[in-house]
């Protein structure tokens, strides 16, 4: 076994490996309710903002890069998501939620509780908290941060 592992290497992986650790717990979750992450993702966005433009639904996504346009297609085709035209601009459309949507939100909160209750389970609030620090201080020359903090987690 190669012990000279650079430090640099080791976070990449670890970064990589944790990243979809995560994901296949909450596929498995999610898997219940017929979304993926990324539906989950801009049906909560939604929910706590809408009615959105695309581009700001776009702007606040973290699981799409650049424009979300066929995510969202397909979530209308799905009947999570409805178009209504934006009343003070009729160039532009909103997004909002559905019925369907507003009922899977509630679905994805609880999903997102179990998500978090296993995280909690292995790392303290202290521990979490350094491990958040660094990994915002990380990310903070990219374009990813604006999003970070546009959401709230910086």
């Amino acid at each position: 076994m190669n012990t000279s592992v650079k430090e640099v290497e080791k976070f990449q992986y670890l970064i990589l490996a944790v990243q979809r650790q995560g994901n296949r717990m909450f596929n498995a979750l999610l898997n219940k309710t017929g979304v993926t992450p990324s539906y989950a993702e801009v049906i909560k966005v939604l929910e706590l903002r809408q009615p959105l433009t695309l581009k700001d639904l776009g702007n606040l996504l973290i699981c799409e890069t650049g424009s979300p346009s066929r995510l969202v297609e397909r979530m209308v085709k799905d009947g999570w998501i409805e178009k209504m035209i934006h009343p003070e601009d009729s160039r532009f459309v909103l997004l909002k939620l559905t019925i369907k949507g507003q009922e899977t939100a509630e679905k994805v909160k609880i999903i997102e509780g179990e998500v978090y209750g296993r995280i909690e389970e292995k790392l303290s609030e202290k521990e979490m908290q350094v491990i958040n620090d660094k990994l915002g201080k990380f990310l903070q020359d990219f374009p990813i941060h604006e999003t970070l903090i546009h959401r709230g987690y910086l």
